[in-house]
């Protein structure tokens, strides 16, 4: 783990994330990369200046060495890092809602890895291969039907890397999840806003009504309000509502 994220203190209460471990069956099928295919990292259209300003937004946020921990009221005041997940799939066939599972975690693993390279100062010339599925991914919190919705929060290496930089590290899920579709003009389809109020109730999947464009040429207009929202302890989202998946990465204001 990079020098940076391992200096960054865990609260205790966030163990039970990080201890538990993905067991992979021994045999020679599982032993290769994941079970899920996905497809080469592309080479990104990152610019160097949009690669300083998710450097720059990241040392902002780990510039106090802790984790901020939420303990949304609708958990039961369960202890969890500074990044929700929650998506919807319309349909009710399984292939579908796993798919939807799989591609999220993807994209959080990915935007791990992206982060762990910003953070080494090495540039970014590609996206770097996701974290490995033991080490770290999505977490399901709560899953319900009618259509499937789901409620995820982060487990393993990623409580470390994204909770300590969680709206660059939301941000770049966003830019993941276009990865995996295989284009980055999917990225005309986010929106993103700062939060200020608390989540008391449960995240609904609507966006804020001052809701602004987001991707990687969104960058430079989008960068002064994230870093605003970090420096008073505001919140982010992100939101991609599609015809039968929409999804949120949340960062809730700090408590």
């Amino acid at each position: 783990m990079d020098d940076a994220v391992r200096r960054v203190k865990r609260p205790a209460e966030l163990d039970y994330l990080v201890e538990e471990r993905q067991v992979v069956p021994p045999g020679k099928f599982l032993r290769t990369a994941d079970p899920w295919a996905y497809p080469p990292p592309l080479t990104p259209r990152f610019t160097g200046a949009a690669v300083n300003r998710f450097a720059s937004l990241s040392r902002q946020e780990m510039a106090d060495g802790h984790i901020a921990v939420v303990h949304p009221p609708w958990l039961g005041g369960r202890a969890i890092p500074r990044l929700i997940v929650t998506a919807r799939y319309a349909k009710m066939d399984a292939f579908g809602a796993s798919r939807l599972l799989a591609d999220l975690d993807l994209a959080a693993r990915r935007a791990g890895a992206m982060q762990r390279q910003l953070l080494r100062g090495d540039g970014v010339k590609k996206w770097p291969s996701p974290l490995r599925t033991t080490q770290g991914g999505l977490r399901l919190l709560d899953a319900r039907v009618g259509s499937f919705d789901i409620l995820l929060t982060l487990w393993g290496s990623l409580v470390t890397i994204a909770g300590s930089s969680p709206v660059t590290v939301a941000g770049l899920m966003a830019l993941a999840w276009d990865v995996g579709r295989g284009s980055y003009r999917l990225g005309k389809k986010w929106v993103a806003a700062s939060l200020t109020e608390a989540l008391d109730e449960p995240p609904s999947l609507e966006p804020a009504p001052s809701a602004q464009p987001w991707g990687i040429q969104h960058t430079k207009s989008l960068a002064p309000r994230m870093s605003e929202a970090i420096a008073n302890d505001q919140g982010f989202e992100f939101v991609l509502n599609e015809t039968e998946r929409t999804m949120k990465f949340i960062v809730p204001p700090k408590e």
